[in-house]
């Protein structure tokens, strides 16, 4: 799962909890800090945290600004939609 990604920014409540859960099942991911980003990066225009793998969200959502995520998978849901890839 090299293409596993979780976009976020420091001080996000949620983005500790969504690498906790990547790391609790085990998983290889890239971290992309937001704010670490130059201008024009498309990774800015997600929301945080966003949990991609390639092109594909699997949770959060492309918003233009970036901003919060507010919902975050279950350590279930999670596992589910990864097997479905």
């Amino acid at each position: 799962m090299s293409d596993l990604k979780v976009i976020y920014f420091e001080g996000c409540p949620n983005a500790g909890k969504a690498i906790n859960l990547l790391n609790d099942l085990g998983l290889n991911f890239e971290k992309i800090e937001q704010t670490s980003l130059p201008d024009g990066n498309e990774f800015k225009n997600y929301s945080s945290p966003t949990i991609m793998i390639g092109n594909k969200v699997l949770f959060g959502a492309k918003a233009s600004g970036g901003g919060c995520s507010l919902h975050l998978p279950s350590l279930e849901q999670l596992r589910d939609a990864l097997k479905t890839l």
